[in-house]
């Protein structure tokens, strides 16, 4: 009885070995689709130009003494 379980186990979980190419496919289409979104609207200008702002803040600041 505890063999065929065994067996009935196995084989259920034999099929599973990981994402397939089309999942990894539609992840990739996704970020690309946000990521040019993003480009379109502007929004990636403003995020560009905050962490040049804060880079020039950061490189910028005098030490205290």
């Amino acid at each position: 009885m505890l063999e065929l379980r065994d067996r009935m186990m196995v084989s259920k979980t034999r099929g599973d070995r990981g994402e397939g190419a089309v999942s990894y496919i539609a992840v990739i289409i996704l970020i690309a689709a946000i990521l040019g979104a993003i480009s379109v609207s502007g929004i990636g200008t403003k995020i560009a130009n905050g962490i040049g702002t804060a880079i020039d803040k950061v490189t910028s600041a005098t030490p205290k003494s």
